[in-house]
């Protein structure tokens, strides 16, 4: 499966199984505070409405002139006191039409733009759309006591991208010292075991394991891994090996904007 079809697909999983999740919620829920700062259950429905909306609108009025945190804001501020039947209905239909935006031809490759500003293609906007939908998805599903796809097809994507950000990270972590290594072990729904490396230009990349001992070792959950990657929490982390290296990367994790 293309890349561009693979993200269509758990672009749809996750924010159908959003909707299913809300279908069940009570007003209490709705009113439960999330793991994303000042936003409760209601305010992360609003956001995927309005950010849905700004997909199936073109998403091209960016940058926003007040910047990316307002326009986000915005968002959520004009569905506050809405009735959650309502915000749902609205999530509902603009999710059908972007499933017919999908299933219609589109050029991967074409021009786009991030919400926050940054050129990018259209492939590469879905793929950070799903990363987005999936994380809030989560959010709702902790805050409700509905646990699930932590697994999905979304949550291979995120792993994918908040995977992309490490080799970055470690450098940073390790300020740039040759030879650092880093490896990250996860337990759970997406097991990963990935070892980074620090060359002589100070630069990181993932490298095959090659049995020497890393600098440091981060062994943590993947709902761990992924959370700290949102900027969701503190979690239990293991740790081996060189302490100040592995709070670097901690501190460092949250890659969302």
């Amino acid at each position: 499966m293309a890349a561009y079809e693979r993200f269509a697909e758990a672009y749809r999983q996750t924010i159908a199984a959003s909707l299913e999740v809300g279908e069940r919620l009570t007003d209490a829920d709705w009113a439960a505070p999330t793991e994303c700062p000042l936003w409760s259950v209601g305010d992360v429905y609003a956001h995927l409405a309005s950010a849905e909306r700004w997909m199936a609108g073109g998403h091209k009025n960016v940058p926003p002139p007040d910047g990316f945190q307002d326009w986000v804001d915005a968002g959520v501020l004009a569905h506050r006191g809405r009735p959650r039947a309502e915000v749902l209905a609205e999530l509902r239909e603009v999710y059908a039409e972007r499933l017919e935006q999908l299933a219609g031809p589109a050029d991967p490759r074409s021009p786009a733009t991030f919400p926050w500003g940054g050129s990018t293609d259209l492939e590469g906007l879905l793929r950070v759309r799903v990363f987005d939908c999936w994380t809030h998805e989560q959010d709702i599903r902790r805050a409700t006591g509905h646990p699930g796809n932590l697994g999905s097809p979304a949550a291979q994507v995120s792993a994918e991208i908040i995977l992309g950000s490490l080799p970055r990270i470690v450098a940073k972590a390790t300020g740039g010292a040759p030879g650092s290594t880093v490896r990250l072990i996860t337990t759970g729904d997406v097991p990963l075991d990935v070892t980074i490396r620090v060359d002589d230009t100070g630069r990181a990349a993932v490298v095959p394991p090659d049995g020497a001992p890393p600098t440091t070792e981060l062994r943590m959950t993947w709902e761990a891994y992924a959370r700290l990657s949102g900027g969701r929490g503190e979690h239990d982390v293991e740790v081996d090996g060189d302490r100040t290296v592995a709070e670097g990367v901690l501190a460092r994790l949250t890659v969302t904007p």
